[in-house]
């Protein structure tokens, strides 16, 4: 499978022409989307490919379990969550966590300590324009996870140095969505643990 994401951060009608033009992609779908096409925009770009739903969800975890069960059931792989949560955060294939993000937070502060912590989980997200986190996070967690990697293109990271450092996917909104035929870019190169999202 080709290691590319598609953020479907547009709208509704833009997204599906998308998704349609590059079926067989994975897609990550985020609140906008979400906010102005309903829950049900899921389950159409589900038709065309692969959904990770970026809902970045932080709640107590009963209530993130029920949000994580209702996205799945309408045809998403899974679901990311913030990692600050630890140690609240739901356990399972459908999960990924948020360990450090593309822009500076907190968790510029703890990120490498989360990775120590998380456990049982599909996976985890590190920023794509900092490929030396993705590699200092690759050496550490070896293959137990996956690794996804927004960040490419509009906010810095260069296609290809992410998955070179180690990660699994790029995640790639703007870059892609002006020029959706840049999305061959990622054609010939390989996951570095796993080829499904």
């Amino acid at each position: 499978m080709t290691p590319l994401v598609v953020a479907l951060d547009t709208n509704v009608l833009r997204a599906l022409d998308v998704a349609k033009l590059l079926k067989g992609l994975t897609f990550k779908v985020g609140w906008d989307l979400v906010f102005e096409g309903g829950a049900s925009i899921i389950s159409e770009i589900a038709r065309y490919g692969n959904v990770i739903v970026d809902l970045k969800l932080a709640d107590v975890p009963h209530i993130v379990e029920r949000i994580i069960e209702k996205v799945v059931s309408r045809g998403a792989c899974c679901v990311i969550v913030h990692g600050f949560l630890h140690p609240s955060i739901p356990k399972g294939e459908h999960v990924y966590v948020l360990v450090k993000m593309t822009a500076p937070t907190l968790y510029d502060e703890v990120w490498d300590r989360l990775l120590e912590k998380i456990e049982g989980v599909r996976g985890i997200v590190l920023p794509g324009n900092q490929p030396h986190v993705v590699a200092y996070a690759r050496r550490r967690i070896g293959c137990r996870y996956r690794i996804i990697t927004p960040g490419i293109g509009a906010q810095g990271g260069r296609p290809g140095d992410a998955i070179n450092a180690g990660a699994d996917f790029e995640i790639v909104g703007r870059y892609v969505l002006d020029d959706p035929s840049r999305a061959a870019q990622w054609a010939q190169l390989k996951p570095a643990c796993f080829d499904t999202p």
